[in-house]
């Protein structure tokens, strides 16, 4: 049935939390409880940033200026002042997160079965590239959605992979990690796992995702 499994990179694939939060207290010298609560206020205003660039008709701004200003948010939340080598070290966060444990194992196992994996991002295409290193998975494509000029949950960014591989859309499996990100995918009519591991809810059932996992382990009986 499916051709082509495509990943949502930050949430499905690779544990943001844990990957930056040592490289927050390296460069702050906060606690680590601390050092969590400052990277979720930057990652959630980063996510209100990214829809707000969708709405407000002000023309596309890249991952990289949103995810730079959504910093300085932050810094300014917590009432401290980063000097340019310290945004420079929490921007390369974004270049060098670790994948889940489980991660690597699961998406070189579906490469045995015969099928195509994707990156499928809001990530600027340079910022994406350099995971593949860092997670220690290579991908047969990588998807941006700066080839579409919008963010997720916009239908066109789950339009990209039909539009660069031709394949059908009942050909895909794409593999969410967030609501919006389920939410998004099933609105542009695709079939959608999701890595459920904080086991959150859709904002509407309509929207349901075609299968609910615990992790991407669970993937390899769907498939």
């Amino acid at each position: 049935m499916f051709k082509l499994i495509t990943f949502d990179i930050y949430s499905a694939s690779l544990d943001i939390n844990g990957s930056a939060v040592p490289i927050v207290r390296e460069v702050l010298g906060w606690s680590e409880e601390k050092c969590l609560e400052f990277f979720k206020t930057w990652r959630t205003q980063q996510w209100n940033f990214l829809l707000l660039n969708n709405s407000m008709n002000e023309g596309f701004m890249s991952y990289r200026d949103i995810t730079a200003k959504t910093l300085d948010y932050a810094a300014k939340k917590y009432q401290t002042i980063l000097n340019e080598e310290q945004k420079k070290q929490l921007m390369d966060i974004w270049v060098s997160f670790k994948a889940w444990p489980e991660a690597k194992e699961v998406i070189e196992e579906i490469k045995r079965r015969g099928y195509k994996v994707a990156m499928l991002s809001n990530g600027d295409q340079d910022m994406l590239e350099p995971l593949q290193s860092s997670s220690g998975i290579r991908f047969d494509y990588v998807f941006s959605a700066g080839s579409a000029r919008a963010y997720k949950p916009a239908a066109a960014v789950y339009e990209i992979p039909f539009q660069k591989t031709g394949i059908k859309k009942e050909e895909m499996l794409h593999v969410a990690g967030s609501v919006f990100d389920v939410m998004g995918a099933k609105a542009a009519g695709c079939v959608c796992a999701w890595s459920n591991r904080y086991s959150d809810f859709v904002l509407d059932s309509k929207y349901e995702p075609d299968y609910n996992m615990n992790n991407l382990t669970e993937l390899l009986s769907i498939l």
